[in-house]
């Protein structure tokens, strides 16, 4: 049936973070910090797709601080755009709107010089302003989103 086969994937996908979790401290040890942070983002992610946020906001709080403590903006900002949309998912617009902000930021800084980085940021933020009811702030945004999706 369609509910058993559901539960099936669910629980694949549930095994694969698992295996993809044991490979973080791997990384660690061999001192590749940045692929370690993009593991914990690509775990946090999958979490919060599988309904587990509270488990994905731990996954993407280590990510901002190894992104942080090495000056990988890159990291800081996917971390902060899976952040902000689990303080969206919760309610907490303000808490959102302020990490979806601080995703805007990392991403003008990232050293990978990728340019989705901004237009994550910009769509995220726009939503979290939307959801705020700050208008006045979400106008010029969207320009802006418009300005950069052509570059």
């Amino acid at each position: 049936s369609f509910g058993s086969r559901l539960a099936l994937q669910y629980k694949h996908a549930l095994a694969i973070v698992k295996l993809q979790e044991r490979r973080i401290p791997l990384l660690a040890n061999l001192h590749r910090l940045r692929d370690q942070g993009i593991a914990m983002c690509d775990v946090a992610f999958k979490l919060q797709i599988l309904g587990r946020n509270m488990e994905s906001t731990t996954w993407f709080q280590r990510a901002r601080d190894v992104g942080a403590a090495h000056g990988f903006f890159s990291l800081e900002c996917q971390a902060c755009l899976g952040l902000g949309q689990a303080a969206l998912d919760d309610g907490r617009n303000e808490e959102g709107a302020e990490l979806m902000r601080n995703a805007l930021v990392a991403a003008q800084l990232n050293e990978l010089g990728d340019q989705k980085m901004e237009l994550a940021a910009l769509a995220g933020l726009g939503d979290a302003l939307f959801k705020t009811h700050a208008m006045d702030e979400l106008e010029p945004l969207v320009l802006r989103y418009r300005e950069a999706a052509k570059a």
